[in-house]
């Protein structure tokens, strides 16, 4: 009976380890090898579930209290830029034409060709707009080939296309841009690169992220608000001064849109704070409701996830500001890019609302965007 027991313990004890050791080494593999202090040194320490400390060999990760991993510490030079939070009309000229639907028992359906599909070739040629397709595919009545991109790979199809009102058709809707209303979140003055929205331009039909080729911001004006309630995110009405362009797009990524402006932003300038430098509590949000003019609104940061696949959701916050509230009914579409400063820094920015609570919503580290910015071309 007590070897039976004892067998059972020994067994639990064994089972428990491996399960602990087996969650060690996943985590251990998916954090980063090296993290960014600021010139003037690193504050951490104290305890939490998951933390970052100080040590000789650079900074360690602990888990429960176990070190779990050490990273060794690049020392990099604090950045600084104009914090904006004005808003900004944009388009978005995509790489090929994306495949928005296609109909039902149609020669590219029967082909294989789907919703979200990017098609950067027909017959030959390349395709970037929607006239150019259609062109494209008048060109051989017989057979239409086509090159598609999926999934990161590319794709060689052929159809025959059917005549519809004295033109060939194929059954694809398909659109090559698109266009709206974001935050511009800062302007750095020595290299005049820009960072907005602090996610990728989707297309509203598929939710895929468009593929740039090229693209524009414009001057905009908020007019309106339509407020957000439980269940339905509000946004921010306003007009886009398309014959007013004032930067060029190079990137469109999950972490906003970038490229450089013609003229210098206003703004404020800020240091900006590192990942590990932000924390929950109390910050501020500068966004534009009415007109050309950001103001500035209280916020609460609720959670932080350093370690999250998703980088445009690295914190949760909320807007406390009763005045903001009041006008908006919490975070609207058409905010995403609003800059959020904690002690004095640049943090982040406002990137998604929760539509079922939106007095709340997600925000990406400013770190993550000012990386994404140095690639600029």
């Amino acid at each position: 009976m007590n070897k039976t027991i004892s067998k059972f313990i020994m067994g639990t004890a064994a089972a428990i380890f491996s399960a602990v050791l087996t969650a060690i080494c996943c985590i251990y593999a998916v954090l980063p090898c090296k993290i960014s202090i600021p010139a003037g040194g690193f504050e951490g320490g104290g305890f939490s579930v998951a933390s970052l400390r100080k040590t000789n060999g650079g900074l360690c990760y602990y888990i429960g209290g176990i070190p779990v991993k050490t990273a060794s510490a690049v020392e990099k030079t604090r950045p600084k830029v104009m914090v904006c939070g004005t808003p900004f009309g944009i388009k978005v000229r995509s790489n090929g034409v994306l495949v928005i639907s296609a109909a039902e028992h149609s020669p590219a359906a029967e082909a294989g060709i789907k919703t979200g599909d990017i098609i950067t070739e027909v017959n030959g040629k390349s395709v970037c707009t929607n006239a150019e397709f259609a062109e494209a595919v008048q060109d051989k009545p017989d057979k239409t080939s086509i090159i598609l991109e999926r999934g990161g790979g590319t794709i060689s199809v052929a159809l025959t296309p059917e005549k519809h009102g004295g033109k060939l058709k194929v059954g694809l809707y398909v659109r090559d841009s698109a266009a709206g209303i974001g935050t511009l979140t800062f302007f750095d003055k020595e290299t005049g690169v820009f960072g907005g929205l602090g996610h990728a331009v989707n297309d509203a039909s598929t939710g895929d992220e468009i593929p740039l080729k090229s693209g524009e911001i414009t001057r905009a004006e908020i007019f309106d608000v339509v407020c957000s309630k439980e269940g339905s995110a509000g946004e921010l009405c306003g007009k886009i001064f398309s014959e007013e362009t004032i930067g060029e797009l190079d990137q469109n990524t999950s972490a906003g849109v970038f490229g450089k402006l013609y003229a210098p932003a206003a703004g404020e300038e800020f240091e900006a704070a590192f990942r590990h430098e932000v924390h929950t509590g109390k910050a501020t949000v500068l966004t534009t409701i009415n007109g050309e003019e950001p103001r500035e609104y209280g916020i609460e940061i609720e959670r932080i996830n350093l370690f999250g696949l998703d980088g445009s959701k690295g914190m949760v916050i909320r807007i406390t500001d009763e005045a903001l509230l009041s006008e908006t009914g919490g975070i609207v579409r058409g905010m995403s890019g609003s800059p959020i400063i904690q002690d004095g820094r640049f943090a982040g920015a406002v990137t998604h609302v929760l539509v079922n609570d939106p007095q709340r919503g997600y925000a990406i580290f400013a770190e993550n965007m000012l990386n994404q910015a140095e690639s600029v071309r």
